[in-house]
Order: C-alpha cells, then sequence, then structure tokens
C-alpha cells in the first residue's frame, strides 16, 4: 500500500529503486557468470598463470620455488592432481616445474601439441585443461605449460560463494537499514518547512487573511508552488476587502432612501407620493444593480455561446431607444466592417451595451446623439455631452462612485460593465468623442472574433 505522507512515500522509492537495481544487477552478474561457465574460468586462469611465468622467464627467473611462493603460494600439496606448471628449452630440457605430482607427471606424458591430458589413479579420473605459450628469453626460447582441472575451479568456486554470500546478505541488508535511517532523517528534514507553510496555511482565516507562507528554507521545488499561493491569498485578501467595502457602501447607499420613506410615512397626511415614488424607484434601481454586480462577478453565473455582434447590438439598442425617445435623444446605430461572430454570454453583452447606452443618453442633451457602432474590433458606444473631467477617468469603473453632474443613479452601471468586460477577456476604455462628449469602447481580441 502506498504511504500517505511524503516520507513515506520518498524512502519507499528509493528503496525499491535499490532493490530493483540490486535485483537487476544480480540477474547480469548470474547470467554472465552462466554463460561464462566452468570452461570459460579454466581458460583465464590459465592464461593468467601463464602470463605470470612468462614475466619471470623473460626476467631470467627460473627459481620454481620463487614461483611457487609468488604464484602458486600453498596450493600445491593438496592440489597436485588439479594443477601444474613445466618451462622446456628448445632442447627438450625441463628447467623449471611444479612439485612433483601426478599432474606435472601427466603433463610430461601428453603427446606435444595437445591440450587436454587424463590424471588417472585412485577414485575418478581428473582432466586437466593445458595451455602453452613460447617465450624467448637469454638467446633462449622456452615454452611454456601451464595445466588445471575444471574439478578445481568449481571447488574454489562453491568455496567462494559460501564464504562470501552470508556475509554479503548480511552486509547488503544492514546497507539498506543505515540507508533508509538516513534518507528518513534528512528527507523529515528537508520537508520540515512544508509543514510549518501547512500549519501557517491552517491557521489562516477570515481575520488573518493578510498572513502569507514563508517560503524560507524550502526545496526550491516547493518555492513555485508557495508563490502561487501567497498570489492566491493576495487575490482572496483583495476579494474580501472589495466585499467588506461593497457591503459597507451598499449599506450606505441604501439608507438615504429608507430613512427618506420613513420620514415621509411619519408625516402621515401631508406626505408627497411622487416624492415617495421617486425614492422607491430610487432605491428599487439601486438593489436591481446590486443584483447585477453579485452576478456578474462570478465567473459560474455565465454560459458562453456564439453569438452574432450585430444582432445583440439591435436587440440592446432596441432596449434603450425608448429611453432616448423619453429623454429626447436619438439613438444611431452603425455597423462598421463585416458582420462577426464572437463566443459570449448573450444575457451579461446585453446589459453591458444597455449601461453603456443609457450612461450615454443620461449625459446627452436633447436633441443631440448618441451612437452605438458595431465592428469585429468590438463595441464603441458616443455621445454628445460634456465630456468627462481628465480627473475622473480613473474612478469611472469603481463600484457607487457617480461624477458631480450626476443626478440620480446608484454608480453602478459602468462597475458592471467592467465586470462583464473582465469576465470575457475584453477591454474597457474611453476617449473624448468627436465634436465633444465622450466615447466607451469594449475592444474584442481578434482571437475571439469569428466571421461566422
Amino acid at each position: 500500500m502506498w504511504p500517505p505522507s511524503l516520507v513515506g512515500r520518498l524512502l519507499v522509492s528509493v528503496l525499491v529503486g535499490m532493490l530493483a537495481a540490486g535485483a537487476v544487477a544480480f540477474a547480469i552478474f548470474a547470467s554472465v557468470e552462466h554463460l561464462r561457465g566452468t570452461d570459460y574460468e579454466v581458460r583465464k586462469e590459465i592464461q593468467d598463470d601463464l602470463a605470470i611465468i612468462e614475466q619471470e622467464v623473460r626476467a631470467g627467473q627460473f627459481d620454481q620455488r620463487r614461483i611457487g611462493r609468488h604464484w602458486f603460494a600453498g596450493d600445491y600439496d593438496a592440489l597436485r592432481r588439479d594443477t601444474a606448471f613445466r618451462v622446456v628449452d628448445a632442447t627438450g630440457r625441463v628447467v623449471m616445474r611444479s612439485p612433483a605430482g601426478p599432474a606435472v607427471d601427466a603433463l610430461e606424458r601428453m603427446p606435444q601439441g595437445g591440450d587436454i591430458v587424463e590424471v588417472r589413479g585412485d577414485g575418478l579420473p581428473v582432466v586437466l585443461r593445458v595451455g602453452q605459450r613460447q617465450v624467448a628469453s637469454g638467446g633462449m626460447d622456452y615454452v611454456i605449460q601451464v595445466a588445471r582441472s575444471e574439478r578445481m575451479e568449481e571447488r574454489l568456486a562453491e568455496h567462494a560463494r559460501g564464504l562470501y554470500l552470508d556475509s554479503a546478505i548480511v552486509a547488503a541488508l544492514g546497507a539498506l537499514a543505515v540507508f533508509a535511517i538516513v534518507i528518513y532523517a534528512t528527507v523529515r528534514r528537508a520537508v520540515g518547512p512544508l509543514q510549518q507553510a501547512s500549519e501557517m496555511a491552517a491557521r489562516i482565516g477570515p481575520r488573518t487573511v493578510s498572513a502569507r507562507l514563508r517560503d524560507d528554507g524550502m526545496p526550491s521545488e516547493m518555492i513555485p508552488l508557495i508563490e502561487a499561493l501567497n498570489q492566491a491569498l493576495e487575490r482572496l485578501e483583495h476579494g474580501f476587502r472589495v466585499q467588506q467595502d461593497f457591503l459597507a457602501t451598499a449599506a450606505h447607499e441604501l439608507k438615504t432612501p429608507l430613512t427618506l420613506l420613513r420620514a415621509e410615512i411619519e408625516l402621515g397626511k401631508d406626505m408627497n407620493k411622487d416624492d415617495m415614488l421617486r425614492d422607491t424607484q430610487l432605491m428599487a434601481r439601486q438593489v436591481n444593480q446590486l443584483l447585477h454586480l453579485a452576478e456578474v462577478s462570478e465567473d459560474r453565473n455565465y454560459r458562453f455561446s456564439r453569438l452574432s455582434m450585430w444582432a445583440i447590438a439591435q436587440e440592446a439598442s432596441g432596449y434603450a431607444g425608448r429611453v432616448a425617445e423619453k429623454d429626447g435623444v436619438l439613438l444611431l446605430v452603425e455597423r462598421r466592417g463585416l458582420e462577426a461572430w464572437v463566443d459570449a454570454d448573450n444575457g451579461a453583452v446585453f446589459v453591458m451595451l444597455k449601461n453603456l447606452l443609457e450612461n450615454a443618453i443620461s449625459h446627452t442633451p436633447r436633441g443631440r446623439n448618441v451612437t452605438l457602432e458595431v465592428s469585429p474590433q468590438g463595441f464603441a458606444v458616443a455621445d454628445q455631452g460634456t465630456g468627462i473631467a481628465a480627473g475622473d477617468r480613473k474612478r469611472l469603473f469603481d463600484r457607487f462612485w457617480r461624477a458631480s453632474t450626476t443626478t440620480n443613479g446608484a454608480g453602478l452601471g459602468l462597475a458592471i460593465v467592467n465586470e462583464i468586460c473582465l469576465a470575457h477577456q475584453w477591454a474597457i476604455s474611453v476617449e473624448d468623442a468627436e465634436g465633444g462628449g465622450a466615447r466607451f469602447m469594449v475592444s474584442i481580441p481578434a482571437s475571439q472574433v469569428h466571421a461566422s
């Protein structure tokens, strides 16, 4: 079962990796040993022995006792049936040989050019494999012969396996245990800062929303995650502050008309019905815009579909046309370029254009024009009012902000427009219109616009 903790997972992964690597290494070693076999080992040992004796002969050393101590050590006392060597000069004289025994006697009886000789005696016969090499030294040619039995190599291999296998297993288990302890301690120390960050994140709440996670001592791979979490906390804090300010401002904005309504009701028979109706309409408008603002501020409320920009502009202008006619303003709709389509929320785009048109109509004198332009680049609404002061442009899209010339409205219309543009990844900007007034532009990226 996969451990739930990061430390446990890393430890298990490392141990499994080590065991897998060990198993592969053992399999490769066993395969190589199997392919090489005893015959390979005998041939290799013979070549090594020939090389050692050749080195001594080339140096002019013919002391067989010296070579025996250097090469055979004490093996010949027990293995005289399994290994032997001799050195013969060009005249056939044996100048050096291993101690007397069945193996060297068989080597001397071996026919010239042979490579296998059999040692007979008590028990089963022993087969010796023979290797030889010609060497020149001191103006004389010599032939070096070495004989070894496969039986001896097999016995030595079994002895080595029995001697070292248990020790290797104990050493491997001990190494794994030490390695596991070191890895556990190291990983625990490495993830300590991450655990501290988790504890700090768990303590963040509405009253501690300004807290941030620290990346001191954090692994470099985790720093991007901590930075992303801190950025998310910043956005949450900003949203929390905005909501708090929104609630406070909304309460303040609704307090005034409610106070006026209460005063009118308390006056009883002297209350002014027209004033009460106006205050009620103002409060209803504020409540409706608050609902609209709350709705467009949530991305999950949007439903995108392929819309005709010209069709949605016609729909919004038809609704705002009645307001324009009532205020004595002429509303014009112009299409520039080919008809374009865009993926957007139909209701949200309608509200956006309606608010822009109502804002433009409310700032346009009677007898003047408001123009809605539609093009593949987006929408533009221009009025012929007094324009917008340079100092006011930075606050145009703030919630509940109203220019000094505004006599009614909740100051939420342009804030709603801004939220809709943000949700669609569009850009809203304002500039001076030709002949005076203001021109609001909703710019749509070319990648979002479709020809059909």
